[in-house]
């Protein structure tokens, strides 16, 4: 990771240095992503698409593998703290699991926080399945085998979305995919004391900071559907959980592996001990990424199909 990380801030200072706002950075982020997706597995394709949601029309890229009959469907959820990224977070992720799953991925630009704070992407999510139970099927997705996988704030979007789903009736995603995944709010866990001033990325600060934005006036943050390793997990479809020992994130991963298996629920559980928050954005550079892509896509297809 060392050789990506001066990659990553060459490309910054090439780029005018550290955003200063919001905004900046992701205008920034969207600029050097272009970057790390170059080289991704190929497919036969992406496909851009607009789907209804109630809050709206959102973006959506659907990739589709090589060879592919109609079949299940791979629902990917960005990173970003809810407030940042889009379907170009995802891309390298996307096609890999495309590639080596042989699943359509369907990657959401829900909207985001703070503009759209908790629960719009949760709401848009819901609808997007509903979505692919309907209209999706012409574009060859079944939509009675949905998988979701999701990154950082999508792996807490991804896992709160099962929980609505069996929490209000309707059709269980068949597995989850966490990708180093928010799922508490507690900031004096070991990783977030030992990783918290951000020597390998993202800081306490900045987690304080997307919560902010996420979490609107009012709202209780210990809300199952923030914060799932406050809710009740019983339920919850077969859970891969993978993560980097360099993150403040780890001891969420730790944390709600342990509440899911305390739950009944099959886990698949992941350290990559050698790797920071984020790895799964660089695959293009970092073998361990790849490896970790590679083993949620057999998780994926074992669940899937």
């Amino acid at each position: 990771m060392a050789e990506t990380k001066a990659r990553y801030e060459a490309l910054q200072l090439s780029d005018g240095g550290a955003p200063k706002s919001l905004a900046e950075n992701r205008a920034q982020q969207a600029r050097l992503l272009q970057h790390w997706c170059e080289g991704a597995p190929e497919i036969a394709g992406n496909v851009d698409l607009i789907v209804p949601t109630r809050h709206g029309p959102i973006g959506a890229r659907l990739s589709v593998p090589n060879n592919a009959e109609s079949g299940p469907v791979a629902i990917f959820l960005h990173g970003g703290g809810w407030a940042r990224g889009s379907t170009a977070n995802g891309e390298w992720a996307c096609q890999a699991v495309a590639h080596e799953a042989g699943l359509r991925v369907l990657s959401l630009n829900y909207s985001l926080a703070p503009e759209n704070p908790f629960p719009t992407a949760l709401d848009e999510i819901q609808d997007v399945m509903d979505w692919c139970r309907g209209p999706g099927e012409a574009l060859g997705i079944d939509g009675s085998r949905i998988v979701l996988f999701g990154a950082s704030a999508g792996g807490n979007l991804s896992l709160a979305s099962a929980l609505i789903c069996r929490d209000t009736g309707k059709p269980m995603p068949k597995a989850l995919g966490l990708i180093y995944g928010v799922f508490g709010n507690d900031f004096e866990t070991e990783s977030y004391k030992e990783f918290g001033p951000g020597q390998f990325g993202l800081s306490l600060a900045r987690m304080k900071e997307y919560f902010e934005w996420y979490v609107p006036t009012g709202v209780d943050i210990n809300h199952p559907y923030i914060t799932p390793m406050k809710a009740d997990l019983k339920g919850m479809p077969p859970s891969w959980i993978g993560f980097g020992a360099l993150d403040v994130l780890r001891d969420d991963s730790i944390g709600i592996n342990e509440r899911l298996q305390g739950a009944g629920i099959e886990t698949r559980f992941r350290n990559y001990d050698d790797l920071p928050h984020g790895f799964a954005t660089y695959p293009r550079t970092v073998a361990r990424s790849r490896e970790a892509l590679s083993d949620l896509a057999g998780f994926l297809r074992e669940r899937a199909f």
